[in-house]
């Protein structure tokens, strides 16, 4: 194998990672935010990062947050599971790296239950447009988010 296949293998295999990296932030999101790890939530986001909440349905619009007090504030203020047991559901993640930051597209899914409800439902259904970071410890956290709340 010449040194060109072995440099594209090199790429490829790194644009990979980094790929992975991301998805699993989308996913250590939920599982944080739905069992009240409110370390791991911070840290699926840089310390200046922007979410706002865009409810299409609501007539109050939305909400927005900034930074991590800011965030920690949400955080606080969220049902975790057992006090309430729901999942964030992240899936079909569209990603695209251009060096250190990445533009990412993936659609959500809020369901909830607990022990009175019986089966659960879909409280929630949309879409989130991200804009991720590198850090300096080689970390994809989230730099914007905006979830697009559609059925709200």
């Amino acid at each position: 194998m010449d040194d060109t296949n072995v440099d594209d293998l090199r790429d490829r295999l790194a644009r990979f990672e980094d790929e992975r990296a991301i998805a699993a932030t989308l996913y250590r999101y939920g599982n944080a935010l739905d069992y009240g790890d409110r370390d791991q939530f911070l840290d699926c986001f840089t310390p200046d990062a922007h979410y706002e909440v865009d409810m299409r349905l609501e007539a109050s619009g939305g909400f927005a947050f900034d930074g991590h007090a800011e965030l920690t504030d949400y955080f606080d203020g969220h049902s975790h599971a057992p006090g309430a047991y729901h999942k964030h559901i992240t899936t079909n993640p569209m990603i695209t790296i251009d060096g250190d930051t990445a533009d990412v597209q993936s659609y959500f899914l809020r369901i909830d239950s607990s022990e009175t409800q019986g089966p659960g439902v879909v409280l929630g259904a949309g879409r989130y447009i991200d804009r991720f970071e590198r850090g300096d410890d080689g970390n994809w956290r989230i730099r914007t988010r905006r979830c697009e709340v559609e059925n709200l």
